[in-house]
């Protein structure tokens, strides 16, 4: 008993406690983890596009003022002689070089290339890529149509995601002045400003390296404490556990010592008054020097009454304190309600009673049962439905089938039962009758709920009373 108790307890501290432990500690990592990821991941792309943003700004000032100078300085000048613009002519590739470098000159300027409509690159400040089409996928020809454009990208001498070299590439379309009016000219090439941005990068790099190390810290952190408050409440579960054991072992303790008190009691008072009446007959007789024969025919009858009552009192309370476990084979009900019906056919004559049974054409009430532990159960709830029909009353027996199992309902035309009663059926030791010992009952009820099955009783003071017994159907 001990061993099976201690067993008991590891198994609620390892499947109840501490699997509620493993549960929030591992739930609340993932969810901090995740918080934490999409933090970061909100935080670098918010940095990144505010780096974007603040070198496409530069770059469109620079680009605007790159875009007067070069139309006012160089293009329409040609323009105005009639001469077409080519940059393979040492004097007007210097004019425009000198331009574009006095008015970049002490930017952080990477890069700067002026590219044709037809995708060639007209211009650079690195020559060697003069006279080369732009590589694709490029924003060239939306920035051909008006739009403006910035990408980021990464060095790719740089083989480190971590460090190197960050550039920003701005592509902004070069225009006609036109007074007032310039940003509506006509578009006769592409700017493309590369700004060198690794250090507005690098700083975004370390934000999010702080952002990660203070949500690391604070994970950490709370992981310590979701720890220790759910380690702290499996103990205070524990204690709770075993003080709910320990009160439950006592109040288990005290029923016991009730039910073997009242037990005590009833057997004493029933045993008294069968004893008594033998005792009593037997003096009788003793005291009869020559007794009449009729005389001790009649008070040996009473001392076999009295004895045979005695018998059965105790077989109540043996089979109420071990139940036997049932014997489960295939078996038809009717054939066990036929035997009840039998055995008591003496006191159906004697007291007139009517015996109804009722079942469904063709319906085969077979259940997995034991025979002599349902016939005892039949016999005991037909025997207090006798004890409660007055003389020429009617018991109805009625079997049906109700889902997967079979019903067996008892219906006597007796007075019927208080609801306060009512509750108190099945309760052992609790009898309605003078002679009874309130174990009838108990002992069905245990007998049923050993086969897997159901008993209910029904029940209005003054329209009878109702038994139904529910059992599993089937077939071995």
């Amino acid at each position: 008993m001990k061993s099976a108790r201690k067993e008991n307890s590891s198994r609620t501290s390892a499947g109840g406690p501490f699997r509620l432990q493993k549960y929030f500690i591992i739930s609340g990592f993932v969810v901090i983890s995740l918080v934490t990821l999409l933090l970061t991941a909100f935080l670098y792309a918010s940095s990144v596009e505010t780096v974007r943003q603040s070198a496409e700004n530069y770059a469109r000032l620079l680009a605007e003022n790159l875009n007067y100078n070069i139309y006012n300085g160089f293009y329409a000048p040609l323009k105005a002689r009639g001469t077409e613009m080519d940059l393979s002519e040492w004097d007007q590739f210097g004019s425009l070089d000198a331009l574009i470098k006095d008015s970049t000159y002490g930017l952080n300027i990477e890069l700067i290339k002026i590219i044709g409509k037809t995708g060639k690159i007209l211009y650079s400040t690195q020559y060697d890529l003069i006279g080369r089409m732009e590589t694709s996928p490029s924003p060239v020809k939306q920035s051909i149509k008006g739009k403006r454009a910035t990408l980021i990208r990464k060095e790719q001498e740089s083989a480190s995601l971590w460090h190197g070299k960050w550039l920003a590439d701005t592509y902004y379309p070069l225009r006609e002045g036109t007074g007032h009016y310039w940003m509506l000219g006509n578009i006769y090439g592409v700017i493309q400003i590369t700004q060198d941005v690794t250090g507005q990068y690098v700083k975004v790099q370390r934000s999010v390296m702080a952002v990660m190390a203070v949500s690391v810290v604070l994970m950490a952190f709370l992981f310590i404490m979701l720890t220790l408050i759910v380690r702290r409440g499996e103990r205070i579960l524990l204690e709770r556990a075993k003080e709910q054991e320990r009160l439950s072992e006592q109040l288990q303790q005290s029923e016991k010592l009730a039910s073997i008190g009242q037990m005590v009691s009833t057997i004493a008072h029933e045993i008294r008054n069968p004893l008594g009446i033998i005792r009593s007959s037997a003096e009788m007789l003793v005291k009869k020097s020559n007794p009449d024969p009729d005389r001790i025919k009649k008070l040996s009858g009473v001392i076999v009454e009295e004895a045979t009552r005695l018998s059965a009192i105790l077989t109540d309370f043996l089979e109420f304190a071990r139940p036997r476990s049932p014997d489960l084979r295939t078996i038809d009900l009717r054939d066990v309600i036929s035997k009840a019906r039998n055995n008591l056919g003496q006191t159906i004559a004697e007291r007139q009673i009517r015996w109804i049974d009722k079942d469904l054409n063709g319906f085969h009430p077979l259940v997995l049962g034991d025979s002599d532990l349902l016939y005892q159960a039949f016999l005991n709830v037909a025997m207090n439905a006798f004890e409660a029909i007055e003389q020429d009353g009617t018991l109805t027996v009625a079997t049906q089938p109700d889902r997967d199992r079979v019903r067996v309902d008892f219906a006597d035309d007796g007075p019927g039962v208080s609801e306060e009663d009512l509750a108190k059926m099945f309760t052992p030791f609790f009898t309605t009758h003078e002679m009874g010992t309130g174990l009838g009952l108990s002992v069905v009820h245990n007998i049923i709920a050993a086969h897997g099955g159901e008993i209910v009783v029904e029940s209005e003071e003054g329209q009878g009373l109702v038994f139904s017994i529910f059992l599993p159907g089937g077939e071995a």
